[in-house]
């Protein structure tokens, strides 16, 4: 869980920090498919991640269920399912994860073969200046997303345990065993639910950034702007 987690956010961090460089373009809308298809990835990790939320909400509401002394086998069947949804999540995140390497790395290395054809300094000197700005976000994010998968790590494992633990003595009295561990699950979920609403909104700003500077291609002096 932790290893496809940690890379779905270190490659968003990635695809997030290489958006605020620009490159020549002969794509349309003056954008290089490579910056397309980051764009994109960066998007669906973000609503990975909602979604990743909703998950763990609903392992929450499922732990209650256990405690409230109704359908007792109901409510382990609505458990196990949550459980198999959390772990799902990350499965989901490895695949993002795998796409969005792929994607990082063709745009960084188109955007790199585009700065080799740049003659001036100042475009370069501008170019390097960038290049920080791309470091800064990208550590930012896996910062961020580190955070993120500490939380979940001990969360779903958890989550995992308490499975086992009711699969052998599913009764109102195995339930009262594992209170401390269910109370603690539903406290690791609401830390994890903080930290993955600060990833989602870092992603918007980053998004919200991207709307008002996106890379676009050079136009020969006294063209009309593009539409």
């Amino acid at each position: 869980m932790t290893r496809y987690i940690r890379a779905a956010f270190v490659a968003c961090g990635l695809a997030t920090g290489i958006l605020s460089t620009g490159c020549a373009s002969d794509e349309g809308g003056g954008r290089t498919a490579e910056a397309n298809k980051a764009t994109v990835s960066m998007k669906d990790t973000r609503q990975e991640l909602v979604k990743a939320k909703g998950e763990v909400n609903n392992a929450i509401k499922a732990l209650d269920g256990l405690t409230a002394g109704g359908n007792l086998p109901q409510a382990y069947k609505q458990y196990t399912t949550a459980v198999k949804d959390v772990q799902a999540a990350g499965d989901r995140a490895r695949a993002r994860a795998q796409t969005m390497r792929e994607n990082g790395r063709a745009y960084v290395a188109r955007w790199e073969k585009e700065m080799d054809q740049v003659s001036s300094p100042e475009l370069r000197a501008g170019a390097a200046e960038r290049r920080q700005k791309v470091k800064a976000n990208y550590e930012q994010i896996v910062t961020t997303g580190r955070s993120v998968r500490d939380a979940y790590q001990p969360f779903l494992k958890n989550l995992q345990d308490i499975q086992r633990a009711l699969a052998s003595d599913l009764t109102p009295a195995g339930v009262g065993a594992a209170s401390a561990a269910i109370d603690k699950a539903k406290t690791d979920g609401a830390a994890l639910n903080e930290r993955l609403d600060g990833l989602i909104a870092q992603l918007d700003d980053v998004a919200q950034g991207m709307l008002g500077a996106a890379p676009t291609a050079a136009q020969p002096a006294g063209a009309p702007p593009q539409k």
